[in-house]
């Protein structure tokens, strides 16, 4: 499995809290990196934030 993909799954298992073991967690942690980790938390929570905006305003009609 690419890096990339370790993060991703790395970063939705902690968004919605079925992570597993705490051993578990760290593992994959350590296997990705900090730095991939933070990056793809941060890219997810921004298309969360855009996705909820543009639900809202589709919602309200304008």
């Amino acid at each position: 499995m690419s890096n990339l993909m370790r993060a991703v799954r790395a970063v939705l298992w902690s968004f919605i809290g079925l992570g597993g073991r705490r051993a578990d967690a760290d593992r994959r942690t350590a296997q990705v990196g900090l730095l991939p980790l933070v990056g793809v938390a941060l890219a997810t929570v921004l298309l969360l934030i855009g996705g909820l905006l543009a639900l809202a305003h589709f919602a309200a009609g304008t």
